[in-house]
């Protein structure tokens, strides 16, 4: 079967996702009805208040047509594989079940098709947990056709599961035997709700599950996910969190969805559970109390996620201290890629070693955390050994990647800059000097303009090869290629204000592609036909991603545009 292009994983991620709204209005269940299902109290979402615009949808299917006919052809091979195999499970033969699935998206990778089977590009959905059992509920666009579909599939594959039915509501439920899971699902008026969950239990959440009753208190209706999206400055397509107290609270207190549950399965006690495990969960959870994911921008040219680890402001303002002064990655689109890295290594060092010297002097007392104290030893054994004042010294590095060719990536086929940067460049060309005969006849001096690298000092020695160097205040750089001495000294010094971002990448999705059709002729396979060369320029554009210390915890966004 073909390798599934590059681009299926972002195309199908990308229509698959759904959104969540900055309204004002706290009640969220009229933009997203699905949300009155869900408690208010559930360790984690993720949902929307939107549906994706159909005017977003068509974009990216027409851009990922290509993409999508390749997807097809990949199907067709997949069947055509199933003739000469056999999937079994638990020794019951699906293998015709997986065919009738098959067969019902052939032809119908496209809107018109997966609307015909029941399916809606522009839906709203919801993932949570009933304690931290997932429930999935995803909106169809017709009910009855998805039921048809799923009425086909068991008629041609000869293979069916007797519907259930519980107070007039019907529903399926799936089970090995003896096994105490079950999986779980309905098809309701308006949307698909999946779930897995013990089957000892069904009393309990199958009136929930199947909407004949709802929480209390819900999503729809207090406004969590509106709140969120104002804070973090979410655009409509998709938010939620991870509310790690609570997952602790799940998991340690006895009396817990999740603990009754997993004891009603055999493969939990909670009374079993050591105090210990309880209090230093607890105190974990108050360091890192939450994780928030969403997207600040989806439209029909770009996308933009953000996904954050939340910490008290004590740890976000020691992290936030370690930041340095490089600049991020560049934005310049002339470049195929570039990077930068700006962390104070002196202070990640005593960062490190006052967290593992505090940890040492009030051990784990949990049973099942004991190794970490020896971990936590040895960690702070080796910090506390002399660093070399090189390594105490360092801010980061950057990168600026002008071309390669990735069919032959040798040093005299890359053309690009980089730099070290550290707090005394000159301590550095003092080192070299006396370790490589040779380089103290170079005149590398801070504002003196790039000197040639003779090839007797590199490694590399072809005439097409030539590396230059220079020195700032702050860093040494160098430039590798003809033409890439002459930028430089600009290069070195660009504004150094680095605004809590410690790690950047920027590169042309185009450039991974080509890497990975190169490592696939390689390899003697064939290249995917809808990513080929002269498609790159129609379906990639570039993709950006920084990590950042905002004093709020650890903050990562990504973005994507197209052409």
């Amino acid at each position: 079967m073909k390798r599934l292009p590059l681009a299926m994983a972002l195309t199908a991620g990308t229509l698959l996702l759904t959104a969540c709204s900055q309204t004002e209005d706290a009640d969220d269940s009229i933009a997203n009805p699905l949300l009155n299902h869900v408690p208010a109290d559930t360790p984690f979402v993720l949902a929307n208040l939107e549906p994706l615009p159909a005017d977003v949808v068509d974009a990216w299917l027409l851009r990922f047509g290509p993409v999508l006919v390749d997807l097809q052809g990949s199907l067709d091979e997949l069947r055509q594989g199933l003739q000469d195999s056999e999937i079994t499970v638990d020794g019951v033969d699906h293998t015709q079940v997986m065919d009738a699935v098959l067969a019902e998206f052939d032809g119908k990778l496209n809107r018109q098709g997966l609307e015909s089977l029941g399916f809606s590009l522009e839906s709203t959905s919801a993932i949570y947990g009933q304690g931290l059992f997932p429930v999935l509920r995803i909106g169809l666009g017709d009910a009855e056709a998805f039921r048809a579909t799923i009425a086909r599939i068991e008629a041609n594959s000869g293979q069916s599961i007797p519907e259930l039915e519980y107070q007039g509501v019907s529903y399926w439920r799936a089970s090995g035997d003896a096994e105490p899971m079950a999986l779980y699902a309905a098809i309701l008026d308006d949307h698909v709700v999946l779930t897995a969950a013990p089957s000892s239990r069904e009393s309990e959440f199958l009136p929930g599950l199947l909407g004949l009753e709802l929480p209390d208190a819900s999503l729809g209706t207090n406004g969590a996910l509106s709140a969120l999206n104002r804070e973090k400055g979410f655009s409509p397509y998709g938010s939620g969190w991870v509310d790690l107290s609570r997952v602790a609270d799940e998991l340690f207190e006895s009396d817990s969805t999740t603990a009754t549950w997993m004891a009603d399965m055999g493969d939990f006690d909670p009374s079993a559970i050591d105090p210990a495990c309880k209090r230093e969960a607890r105190l974990a959870t108050g360091f890192v109390p939450r994780l928030v994911a969403g997207t600040r921008k989806l439209d029909a040219d770009s996308m933009a996620l953000r996904y954050q680890v939340e910490t008290n402001s004590l740890l976000g303002g020691q992290l936030e201290r370690l930041v340095a002064d490089v600049p991020p990655a560049s934005t310049d689109p002339a470049h195929r890629a570039s990077a930068s890295l700006s962390l104070q290594a002196g202070r990640v060092r005593e960062f490190l070693l006052d967290s593992a010297n505090a940890l040492a002097a009030a051990p784990f007392e949990c049973p099942q955390l004991q190794e970490l104290n020896v971990q936590v030893q040895e960690l702070a054994n080796t910090l506390n050994q002399p660093m070399p004042p090189f390594i105490g010294n360092l801010k980061g590095f950057r990168a600026e990647l002008a071309s390669i060719d990735p069919a032959d990536p040798q040093p005299d086929n890359v053309r690009g800059r980089l730099s070290l940067e550290m707090e005394s460049p000159q301590m550095v060309i003092g080192m070299a000097s006396m370790m490589v005969p040779g380089f103290e006849d170079l005149q590398i001096e801070p504002g003196a303009d790039p000197v040639a690298l003779p090839q007797e000092l590199m490694a590399v020695r072809t005439p097409e090869f030539e590396a230059y160097a220079v020195m700032s205040k702050d860093a040494i750089g160098v430039s590798i290629g003809p033409g890439q001495s002459d930028g430089l000294r600009d290069f070195l010094d660009e504004n150094g204000n680095a605004d809590g971002v410690f790690f950047s990448v920027d590169y042309d999705m185009a450039l991974v592609a080509e890497w990975q059709e190169s490592a696939m002729a390689a390899q003697g396979q064939d290249a995917d036909p809808a990513v080929s060369p002269t498609r790159y320029p129609e379906l990639l554009g570039r993709t950006r991603m920084e990590l950042r210390f905002d004093g709020e915890g650890l903050t990562i966004d990504q973005s994507q545009t197209f052409p």
